[in-house]
């Protein structure tokens, strides 16, 4: 499993599938978080790693979710996501890259 290239029928934001036991998943999911973190110091625009649990051992609660949360998950998905930013700063960074050059 791990960091997934290629065609899918997920998100455009979806990562790959990490197994928590596993030292190759958890190494390449720490090289996801430092990437964004070193994309997030440089950039005006912020992202965000986002896990999600799948396959849990205890079985789900009501809406889908794994009972007791990420530590009874098996699987995690990962995802990045593009950080929301308040209204004002996002016109402000549209404005920015849509001006005009001279």
């Amino acid at each position: 499993m791990g960091i997934f290239i290629g065609k899918h029928g997920r998100s455009d934001s979806f990562v790959g599938r990490f197994d928590p036991t596993n030292p190759s998943d958890i190494r390449e999911y720490e090289l996801v978080k430092a990437v964004v973190r070193s994309v997030n110091s440089s950039s005006k625009r912020k992202f965000r790693v986002c896990k999600r649990g799948r396959k849990p051992i205890y079985g789900y609660v009501w809406g889908g979710n794994p009972k007791g949360g990420i530590k009874n998950a098996k699987l995690w998905d990962v995802y990045i996501y593009k950080k929301s930013l308040p209204y004002n700063v996002e016109m402000q960074l549209n404005i920015i890259s849509n001006w005009p050059e001279e």
